[in-house]
């Protein structure tokens, strides 16, 4: 088990890698409002391609796995490190557990992010983790923070069967996953971007606005004052209100 605290993620963000197509703004410190510190546990799994995947799991209270429940695939932003899963999850933290959802937070392995190339192990990973902890409805709701919403439409666009709904804060597809949007017209996809986030958000604008044209459900918040890291989402209360709306879809 590894308790988290939620207060100090300000020195995460100054060094890590931001990696994206159309932006020559730097990103902000991250911190998110502080709460309590539930508890985020890391396991390791072996794939069969050998390669050790080790992620974060938070399980709701009592938890019965001959139930299913909704699971959040949360991506990392930055380099998609452990301390970047922690970070990530800080946004999530709160409203986890007190509405019954679980979270897997995968750690890129060897540094390859998960839209450079670890997007592969995505399928095993939750074929594997679904024989313990069973997803609601038989998909997964993806939600991905800078680099993580980036790997979120990577992920979505090339799984679209195994996902309930996607949400990005920020996030948009590049290149090749910008011309697979037609595969997420049935999967509710809901994005946020800081005003201030130069780059972020033409592009995320311009994915509304082709997801829309496609006949999709896509929405964008431009957040007023924010820049890269949205601060005014960072006590989850929106969030777990916007999945919870997912879960009726």
């Amino acid at each position: 088990m590894h308790k988290f605290s939620l207060g100090r993620l300000g020195l995460f963000f100054l060094i890590f890698p931001i990696l994206y197509a159309c932006s020559n703004s730097e990103p902000a410190a991250i911190e998110p409002t502080p709460n309590e510190e539930p508890i985020m546990e890391f396991r390791s799994m072996s794939l069969d391609s050998g390669t050790q995947l080790h992620y974060g799991l938070v399980l709701p209270a009592n938890f019965d796995a001959q139930q299913t429940y909704p699971i959040l695939l949360l991506l990392p932003p930055g380099g998609q490190t452990r301390d970047m899963v922690d970070a990530g999850f800080s946004f999530f933290a709160n409203g986890a557990i007190e509405n019954g959802w679980i979270i897997l937070s995968p750690i890129a392995p060897d540094g390859v992010l998960f839209f450079q190339g670890s997007e592969a192990l995505i399928p095993e990973f939750l074929s594997k983790t679904a024989e313990e902890f069973q997803p609601e409805g038989g998909k997964y709701h993806i939600a991905g923070i800078s680099n993580g919403g980036i790997s979120a439409f990577r992920i979505a666009t090339g799984n679209a069967d195994l996902v309930h709904s996607v949400l990005a804060l920020p996030g948009f597809p590049r290149g090749e996953d910008k011309n697979k949007l037609n595969l997420l017209v049935n999967i509710p996809v809901t994005m946020f971007v800081g005003e201030l986030d130069e780059g972020w958000v033409g592009a995320m604008q311009d994915t509304e606005t082709s997801l829309n044209e496609l006949g999709g459900d896509a929405s964008l918040q431009v957040m007023a004052g924010e820049g890269h890291v949205i601060q005014s989402l960072g006590d989850g209360v929106a969030l777990y209100e916007l999945l919870e709306s997912f879960r009726e879809k």
